[in-house]
């Protein structure tokens, strides 16, 4: 059954909405039923110099504290008011990695980070802690006057925590001082105007050891201060053409291990997707709780059926387009660190036929991929009864297990992502058995609530929606002509001037390169009608996944995986169960073990650490997988 043909006024309408939007303006995905677009750009957020105050006080070498520590495995932040554009960043940070976080908002808190908030007798309550800026600065007065938002109590607090239980901190943004062992500098750039191609010394290198050697890391349109290292206690992790320090690591005199980075950061910014990994892999010292994974994660739809296209006529994949597709897929996998990437398929049972030459042509190959039910005949479950929504499910079902290797019962994307709020349609999945459906990130309140989380069915409470991001990779085009007629229909109003296909695939293609540097687990939404081999040798899918590949093993040499919607749903509700289990705790005993515990059944994922059994190794490190019995516990030794 062919998707509805797009018509003129859905483009208008969408046009129409971005022509009040410029570039720099944030955008968020939009829909305008049949066609879902993602994101045109990036937010632009503003980056402005620190306000200066006082350095925070220095302490003297604290007395030793407990032979054996303990720490809880949770991250704190601290911010000044709330407003730094660095805090969200380092929320997402931590939520890719699923690493357990509080926020304090230090202004809100007058004077209230005491020794009580840090720890108890010899347990800490922080394995590591995440300062927004610096000194955290903050104006009580709009912008005359700039202070602390802790006391001096409170810092000497603070570091004394660190110093005494070996915890590391981070300062994201720092004016270079002498509290940071840099020296202090007037020189400040607006990378916005001239952005900085930094590097990792040998230092940085081993910090951070997932980044190619020798890459350049562009640093833009974040306020940056240019400096040196005052001292020897001093290590430059990344530094720009001149040797000014950029970001350093430091024991000082008290014992405290500190990073800091003298250039803004918001997780709209390539330098912040590119660094977070190591970052909390250094605060964490590589063992936390959660994982990350670089992933990239194409989900075509409609296989077996066709699509109309946008101009007129239709199109469904052929057999050339097969074996154009395979031979490409393999040529992408036989690069290092792609070994896992793997395209999926929502396919519609119905329109395949015993001598079908599409049908003949993918059986062989299809170990290749991965299949998900896409329902019988692609009928939209928005208003379905019971019967015909379990007969589109049902059917299309058997027809996956008699056909695919790479097929489970348990995973359903609707067509339209349809259904979603009606009864009959939800009631019906489950009785099939499905457990895991996708929700469409351009939807009002379908996309992550956070990052790597989904969002659990209402109505049948046992499914969980993982969220989609639909791309602007449209479902109705085939060709680079088409794409790029229909694209400059729609954005030219917001790029003020048609772009050409390079340029599209460059914009679209970084959008990928974020989800992947950033640890994304959500799927991408496609159409088979982007697999045609449109010069014999390329499609429009292959052309988008070449470009954002490339662009990833510039900047990572981690292994790229693109797990089945079943295992996504997993990883989202072993998460989701984590965080909403109270009661639930994790305690580290640096060089001696980890003890996981929880008032009921759940699995919790540790990185950093092997067991013999329930472990997986990812670029080499171990990333166990702990089966918590109700009201047990489970410990792991280091």
């Amino acid at each position: 059954m062919n998707k509805v043909v797009v018509m003129v006024t859905r483009s208008v309408a969408i046009a129409m909405l971005l022509a009040a939007l410029r570039p720099g303006h944030a955008l968020a995905q939009t829909c305008l039923p049949p066609l879902c677009v993602g994101p045109v750009d990036f937010p632009h957020l503003p980056s402005l110099p620190l306000g200066l105050t006082s350095s925070p006080p220095s302490i003297p070498p604290p007395p030793p504290g407990c032979d054996q520590v303990s720490l809880a495995m949770k991250m704190l932040i601290l911010s000044a008011d709330g407003t730094e554009t660095v805090l969200p960043a380092i929320q997402s940070a931590l939520d890719h990695h699923s690493v357990p976080y509080e926020t304090w908002i230090a202004s809100q808190h007058p004077g209230q980070l005491v020794p009580a908030k840090l720890f108890n007798g010899c347990t800490g309550s922080y394995q590591g802690i995440l300062v927004t800026t610096g000194a955290l600065s903050f104006s009580p007065d709009g912008g005359q006057t700039f202070q602390s938002a802790l006391t001096t109590p409170e810092w000497t607090a603070l570091r004394t925590y660190e110093a005494q239980f070996g915890v590391r901190e981070i300062s994201w943004y720092v004016y270079p001082g002498v509290d940071n062992g840099l020296n202090t500098t007037t020189v400040g750039q607006d990378t916005g105007a001239s952005p900085i191609s930094a590097h990792l010394t040998s230092a940085g290198q081993s910090a951070f050891p997932y980044i190619p050697s020798g890459a350049t890391i562009p640093i833009a349109n974040a306020w940056t201060y240019l400096t040196t290292a005052a001292d020897s206690s001093v290590t430059p992790l990344l530094v720009d053409g001149a040797g000014h320090v950029l970001m350093a690591s430091r024991t000082g005199p008290d014992g405290r291990e500190v990073m800091v980075m003298t250039f803004d950061s918001n997780q709209y910014l390539l330098h912040h997707a590119i660094l977070a990994h190591g970052l909390v892999e250094w605060i964490t010292r590589g063992i936390y709780l959660g994982e990350y994974r670089v992933y990239m994660t194409p989900q075509v739809d409609d296989l077996l059926n066709d699509n109309d296209l946008y101009g007129g006529g239709s199109y469904r994949m052929t057999a050339t387009d097969v074996t154009t597709m395979q031979t490409w897929q393999l040529a992408m996998q036989a690069i290092q660190g792609n070994g896992g990437f793997r395209l999926a398929f929502p396919f519609n049972g119905s329109y395949s036929t015993l001598l079908d030459l599409l049908t003949v042509t993918l059986t062989p190959l299809q170990p290749f991929y991965n299949f998900v039910n896409h329902t019988w005949t692609h009928q939209n479950l928005n208003t379905a009864s019971y019967n015909t929504a379990l007969n589109e499910i049902n059917r299309n079902d058997s027809f996956g297990r008699s056909h695919y290797l790479n097929y489970s019962t348990q995973a359903l994307v609707t067509p339209e992502i349809s259904g979603l709020l009606n009864p009959n349609a939800m009631r019906a999945a489950r009785d099939v058995g499905v457990k895991y459906m996708v929700s469409d990130t351009s939807q009002p309140g379908w996309d992550n609530p956070r990052p790597n989380i989904g969002i659990y069915s209402a109505l049948e409470p046992s499914i969980l929606f993982v969220p989609r991001r639909p791309t602007n990779l449209f479902f109705n085009v085939d060709t680079p002509a088409r794409w790029v007629n229909e694209y400059n229909s729609i954005y030219n109003a917001y790029w003020g001037r048609n772009l050409t296909f390079a340029e599209v695939l460059d914009k679209e293609s970084q959008f990928l390169l974020f989800y992947a540097l950033r640890g994304d687990i959500d799927p991408q939404m496609y159409h088979q009608a982007n697999m045609r081999a449109y010069d014999g040798a390329h499609s429009l899918l292959s052309d988008l996944h070449g470009a954002a590949l490339a662009k990833v093993r510039l900047y990572s040499n981690l292994p790229l995986e693109s797990p089945a919607l079943v295992r996504v749903g997993q990883k989202m509700a072993s998460t989701m169960a984590r965080n909403a289990t109270s009661g639930f705790s994790a305690v580290l005993r640096p060089g001696d073990s980890i003890t996981v515990s929880s008032p009921v059944a759940l699995q919790a994922v540790v990185s950093g650490v092997c067991q013999l059994l329930g472990s997986d190794v990812y670029a080499g490190k171990c990333i166990t997988t702990v089966n918590v019995p109700a009201g047990g516990s489970v410990t792991l030794d280091l």
